[in-house]
């Protein structure tokens, strides 16, 4: 599929499959290093409102050179999807364990496209993406939340891949799971920055960071967004600051600290 096909497809359908985007080797052992390291311990799982259990660890800084390496690599492929100047949410590596509900990641006002790479091979069976072709346009929107809310199953469209293979996914689009086994998903998300939409961007990332949240990873070592990472685009870490996102995730961190001294 050459990118006109994609675009087409993403913008129709809000999903586009591209394959082969990224070798890796590096980054899923990247992604085991740092899930080792971030974790004190036995870790635990966290329960997702989807009805999956998770954890994560955000891999924006020094110690995560490939996941940042593919940040700057995606921005330019964000920016042809969306057709508009992009800025970059935090890139995550996420350990999900069971199905996951229907459930749509943004009804923020702005665009924004997701990249989701699963380091195993996945298919219907085992944890695949599944996808309500579609779903992400305003005049299906309520309709679909309503169904998939009282539905006991809604079977949607899964989406096999292999290793280096990537998901462009409109996080308006309902999206879900089927399978128990666990499986490693790396992502990033990216937002349209456009005029006249400062105050929904500011809410976009306002959102991504929820007040009393603890993720149970060590945020020191793993930040959201560190000293290493506001040096590697500068335009991009002033945007990000001008819209609250370095504040808003500063606070989440502050409440995690100051939580855990609480315990010792």
């Amino acid at each position: 599929m050459d990118p006109s096909q994609q675009i087409l497809h993403f913008d129709t359908f809000g999903f586009a499959l591209l394959p082969r985007l990224a070798n890796v080797a590096a980054l899923s052992a990247e992604f085991d290093a740092c899930m080792s390291d971030a974790f004190a311990g036995p870790s635990h799982m966290n329960a997702g409102a989807a009805g999956n259990q998770f954890r994560y660890v955000p891999t924006m800084c020094e110690r995560t050179p490939h996941s940042l390496a593919l940040v700057q690599r995606l921005a330019p492929v964000a920016s042809l999807i969306l057709q508009a100047p992009v800025l970059p949410s935090r890139a995550k590596a996420t350990s999900y364990r069971g199905s996951t509900k229907w459930h749509r990641d943004s009804d923020a006002a702005v665009n924004s496209v997701g990249f989701l790479f699963y380091l195993e091979p996945v298919d219907a069976e085992n944890g695949a993406l599944r996808v309500l072709p579609g779903s992400h346009g305003a005049e299906y929107g309520a309709a679909v939340q309503a169904y998939t809310t009282h539905a006991e199953l809604v079977p949607g469209i899964a989406i096999p891949t292999l290793p280096g293979d990537a998901i462009a996914l409109n996080e308006r689009l309902f999206h879900a799971s089927s399978g128990g086994a666990v499986r490693r998903q790396w992502r990033v998300d990216f937002v349209a920055d456009v005029p006249g939409t400062e105050p929904a961007l500011r809410d976009y990332f306002a959102r991504q960071y929820t007040p009393g949240w603890d993720g149970g990873y060590d945020v020191d070592r793993y930040p959201s967004y560190g000293d290493h990472w506001r040096t590697l685009d500068a335009a991009w870490s002033e945007r990000l600051a001008e819209l609250g996102a370095y504040q808003a995730a500063a606070a989440e961190e502050a409440h995690c600290r100051a939580a855990r001294a609480a315990k010792r």
